[in-house]
């Protein structure tokens, strides 16, 4: 089941709906495979942050002589000698379990930014196919104007020929043809400047016929659930995941107090002498702490800080959203009721009586003219209620309002 619009079903087989577009947006989009493969390389850091490190090899020449009579041999001094040796640096298990630890957790973080960028790509993509769909219909509805205009500019035609028709009211009706070809033109310039808008998330398939009607609007949860649902949102869990990176930040800043070693053994010889080993243990020694070790506690603690904060900010921002949305989503549906119960209905019956009485010579062929342009406002007003909640619906459905509680339909749910 989708988690982005899961009841909204494809209309039609042959034409391009939002259900195909979703899954088209998601399929091998450069965004989701670059986050995927830096969670990869964050896990395989941490694997290789874990690990002591590599042993270094120690070589040279030490107490050459560089005068008197001995200069430059490796021979005749005995301090001379050819050395040879092994260090290894032995860094607290403590801090390679937290630098392990710390790319664990950016790895984690990647993985709810993937989640955050799968959801976000759904809806771009969404929102980019409802303004192809929404500019189709403009002009569908624009060119139904048309004919029915140039219906009535031939009907003047053939009165003015009678006589029953004045020059004026042709003219007047040959603009309205003009003005309606004027418009179609706009849609189509609009339309083509949306399916380029699309083909950013789905690329030639952008130009393929659009589904001619809107899925099937789901059922909108109360208030509550969505709210609760959108509690569970990945810009959240990413967010809460960069605090916990900054709290092992912080716990990696703190072990810095505690001292690393290392140990080396050489081997020198000399030509002429006895051969000598040599064992060295090194520590660190951590005693200038003021401007060192507290500032970086004190900088991690900080950055822990203002990653609570944004926890804190992200989740009052998706919850007014979501609110927003819910409510707008409710007025909407009251509004299109209006509009189709009253409304539009209404316009009808005003062209009806509007021709009726022009034909009749007892009315203007302005009232049926007027009828007309303003039977397709109140056609394009309800077409922009009806793309708004469909842009609601799409919003809500980001927002995780269809979700069910388990989160099913997630990329990266467990």
């Amino acid at each position: 089941m989708s988690a982005v619009l899961p009841s909204w079903a494809e209309a039609d087989d042959a034409a391009l709906a939002l259900g195909e577009v979703e899954r088209l947006a998601v399929s091998g989009q450069p965004i989701l495979v670059g986050l995927e493969a830096q969670a990869r390389a964050a896990r395989e850091t941490a694997v290789a942050a874990r690990q002591l490190p590599d042993p270094q090899l120690v070589t040279g020449i030490q107490d050459v002589p560089v005068n008197t009579s001995d200069a430059w041999s490796l021979r005749r001094d005995s301090d001379t000698q050819i050395q040879a040796g092994l260090m290894q640096e032995f860094p607290r298990a403590e801090k390679r379990r937290l630098r392990g630890e710390l790319s664990e957790r950016e790895a984690g973080r990647l993985q709810a930014e993937h989640h955050l960028a799968w959801r976000t790509v759904r809806r771009d993509a969404a929102l980019a196919w409802l303004q192809v769909w929404k500019y189709d219909q403009t002009l569908r509805l624009t060119r139904d104007s048309l004919r029915e205009a140039e219906t009535q500019m031939q009907a003047v035609e053939i009165a003015l020929r009678t006589g029953s028709a004045t020059q004026a009211e042709f003219l007047t009706a040959r603009q309205e043809v003009d003005r309606m070809k004027d418009a179609a033109a706009a849609a189509e310039q609009s339309m083509a400047h949306a399916r380029n808008g699309l083909s950013r998330w789905i690329g030639d398939e952008a130009f393929r016929p659009v589904a001619a009607d809107l899925p099937e609007l789901p059922a909108l949860p109360s208030l509550d659930v969505v709210l609760e649902r959108v509690r569970q949102h990945p810009h959240l869990a990413g967010a809460a995941a960069q605090v916990a990176l900054t709290q092992t930040s912080a716990d990696l800043a703190s072990a810095a107090y505690k001292p690393d070693w290392r140990v080396e053994v050489g081997y020198g010889y000399r030509p002429e002498f006895s051969e000598m080993a040599m064992l060295q243990v090194g520590i660190d020694l951590p005693v200038f702490t003021r401007n060192r070790q507290d500032r970086a506690v004190a900088a991690a603690h900080a950055q822990q800080e203002a990653a609570t904060a944004a926890v804190d900010d992200a989740a009052r921002q998706l919850l007014s959203e979501a609110r927003l949305n819910h409510q707008d989503w409710q007025r909407l549906i009251a509004r299109l009721k209006a509009y189709d119960e009253g409304l539009l209905p209404q316009s009808s019956s005003r062209i009806t009586a509007s021709l009726a009485g022009w034909r009749s010579g007892r009315g203007l062929l302005r009232d049926v003219i007027d009828a007309r342009r303003g039977a397709l406002e109140l056609q394009m007003a309800r077409l922009d209620l009806q793309s708004d909640l469909a842009m609601h619906t799409i919003q809500l459905s980001y927002l995780g309002a269809f979700e069910d509680a388990s989160g099913a339909g997630d990329p990266n749910h467990e």
